[in-house]
């Protein structure tokens, strides 16, 4: 049971490096930094000077570093996906009749499957923009089952660590709410990173701080979205603290990084838009939102082992 929850647990750990990875491949514009898919210019290791380079192959194409970024962020997807199908394995041995396991596991080994088929399409389809946001949208899905397999495990071990609290009732439904609000948040934040790589082609005079407001009603529903998160956030929040008992540790933990992410997701938000979207702050945007839908789950895992335990 133990080395289950720990190696969930690391595959959750893992999932969060390949979104940061997958976030460093799109700010860094490294999507095509290996052209072919599933070879690096042609080797199953990235060349490292012009010389190495297959005959076949554009020399123009070839850049050191974003070879090796490209490169990184594949071989940790394929590692990901050994932990994730190990995690399947140990399931369907010691958790096969209980469904909160054995089903997230097999679903999960099942997407991870798809990621690396459907990562291949993205790079054949030179980084087409409907492609990237389902290889971004199913890499959260995944993260999100990961943890859900990792607490469901905990409590296994703990099924009353939950038995004594009193939470509101139905707040197991707002989270949900927040939690799917949260996700659409990501993936209008996914097109308008797809939309802003077209702003030096089209608009090469413009200052990089105007290129936002080039994108449309999308960067304003986006911005909207965001405050009426963080909002939500906060509301839910206090309704934790102020109409429940026993409350526990996790739940504690949970709401208060629930709503410490939703502002700084927001405060990120408004310098990308303000100062003229620094590179850096890009990942963290995406990174950010990847861990506050991470502590969203955690928070309705732990409502639905409230309601389990009565």
């Amino acid at each position: 049971m133990n080395r289950f929850r720990q190696l969930a647990y690391f595959a959750t750990l893992a999932t969060y490096f390949v979104i940061f990875m997958g976030g460093l491949v799109r700010v860094s514009g490294a999507g095509l930094g290996c052209p072919d898919w599933p070879k690096c210019f042609g080797s199953w290791f990235p060349p490292t000077s012009l010389s190495q380079l297959p005959p076949e192959i554009d020399p123009s194409l070839f850049n050191l570093t974003l070879a090796w970024i490209e490169y990184i962020n594949r071989l940790g997807g394929m590692v990901l996906g050994i932990i994730i199908l190990i995690v399947m394995v140990m399931a369907i041995r010691h958790f096969r009749k209980i469904p909160r396991i054995i089903i997230p596991s097999l679903v999960a080994a099942l997407l991870v499957a798809f990621q690396g088929w459907q990562g291949g399409q993205v790079v054949a389809s030179e980084l087409r923009q409907l492609y990237v946001s389902i290889h971004m949208g199913v890499a959260f899905i995944i993260v999100s089952l990961m943890i859900y397999i990792t607490q469901q495990a905990y409590y296994l071990e703990y099924p009353d660590d939950e038995k004594n609290s009193v939470y509101p009732r139905g707040i197991a439904i707002y989270i949900g709410f927040l939690w799917i609000l949260t996700f659409m948040q990501i993936i209008l934040g996914t097109e308008i990173r797809s939309l802003l790589e077209y702003m030096p082609a089209r608009f090469p005079l413009l200052p990089q701080s105007s290129w936002l407001g080039r994108v449309g009603i999308i960067s304003y529903v986006h911005t909207a979205l965001g405050i009426a998160i963080t909002v939500g956030a906060w509301q839910i929040a206090v309704k934790i603290f102020r109409e429940s008992k026993a409350v526990s540790s996790l739940v504690k933990q949970g709401a208060a990084a629930m709503v410490f992410l939703a502002f700084l997701q927001v405060i990120i938000g408004a310098v990308l838009a303000i100062v003229g979207l620094p590179e850096l702050l890009r990942i963290f945007h995406l990174w950010v939102a990847s861990l506050l839908i991470g502590s969203l789950l955690l928070l309705y895992s732990a409502f639905i082992q409230y309601r389990r335990s009565q």
